[in-house]
């Protein structure tokens, strides 16, 4: 799903659920102004209202759930109001179907991250929205209401929300961090390292906000990603080469840097540019309409110019997706890319 009501999302795994009372304790260095109660989500039935850049509207919101994460993100029929939730973004704007099982599949940062994550029974889940409170009135102003203010700022936004999540992990119920739009899990330690490294070398934590996969075609040729540059309003990247010939820590730090300079950078990557790369290699750009891995999302795809001939599949650019209708729903929306 696209940024739309909600601009951010990130959220916080736990043992066992915690009240409301809980976290406005563990928030207080927060400013609360309110809590919104829900009539539609028993498990879910009250969110923490907080300020965030109360010039523009914005709020950060937090919901304990007593429930586990809804990886499969409802159905059409056999859990409509669910995946109504994610269409709409309540569980992160960026979430897709199976987001966690990913996440647990390509957890590089974290080596019991997979097994701990089998512990959680509950979770909280931190937003960031622009329009919370304006009326539905069904008339053509609210056509006019902007999602997201003039001088919007993700990094800003991703910091904020970080700051929240830094807090929730201090719970006694809390088992990790995770990142729905990232496919990102980190234990408390492992997030604040990451962090740590960040603010003494004056980077932004990439590594924390998104995660780098790796998959395996066939015998001779892999393909590595970033997930999770659409949280910075970036395309994510994506890298097909041969094994043989790279190692893939390169792979992963080109494609890191590559991530670091479209943040910094005013110059965007377009379709045919070069850049030096692993292997001492010139590697050219492809704007991909479709990644090849889920979730489903445009791409800049990097391919190395050292003559060799990468599979049909790998040159696929995809179609642009048809715009959602969130008044259109559809079963087929729910359908995912074949795995690599």
């Amino acid at each position: 799903m696209a940024k739309g009501l909600f601009t951010q999302g990130m959220c916080v795994l736990l043992r066992e659920p915690v009240s409301i009372a809980e976290l406005e304790e563990r928030l207080k260095c927060f400013e609360l102004v309110g809590r919104h109660e829900s009539i539609e989500d028993d498990d879910a039935p009250e969110t923490l209202v907080m300020k965030y850049r109360e010039d523009v509207g914005g709020h950060l919101l937090v919901t304990p759930s007593r429930s586990t994460w809804p990886d499969d993100m409802g159905d059409p029929d056999e859990s409509p109001e669910r995946f109504v939730a994610w269409s709409l973004g309540q569980f992160g704007p960026l979430a897709f179907p199976g987001c966690l099982q990913r996440a647990t599949e390509q957890t590089w940062g974290w080596e019991d991250g997979a097994d701990a994550v089998k512990e959680h029974t509950a979770h909280i889940r931190i937003l960031i929205s622009y329009v919370l409170g304006v009326e539905e009135t069904g008339g053509e102003e609210d056509e006019d209401i902007p999602l997201v203010p003039d001088d919007y700022d993700a990094v800003h936004e991703m910091q904020f929300v970080t700051r929240a999540v830094t807090e929730l992990l201090q719970l006694p119920q809390a088992i990790c961090y995770f990142n729905p739009g990232g496919e990102v899990l980190r234990d408390e330690t492992g997030l604040r390292q990451g962090l740590n490294y960040a603010w003494n070398h004056e980077l932004p934590p990439l590594d924390m906000w998104t995660n780098v996969r790796i998959f395996k075609a066939d015998d001779a040729w892999t393909l590595m990603d970033t997930v999770g540059n659409g949280q910075l309003d970036l395309p994510d990247l994506e890298a097909v080469y041969q094994a043989e010939k790279f190692e893939p820590a390169d792979i992963e730090r080109f494609l890191r840097n590559a991530s670091l300079y479209m943040l910094t950078s005013d110059e965007e990557v377009e379709d045919g540019d070069t850049a030096d790369g692993p292997g001492d290699l010139t590697w050219q750009a492809l704007e991909c309409e479709e990644a090849l891995s889920d979730p489903p999302r445009p791409t800049i795809r990097w391919i190395p110019q050292d003559g060799g001939e990468p599979p049909e599949e790998f040159l696929d650019r995809g179609e642009a997706e048809d715009e959602f209708d969130e008044d259109e729903l559809d079963e087929d929306f729910l359908d995912e890319d074949d795995d690599l």
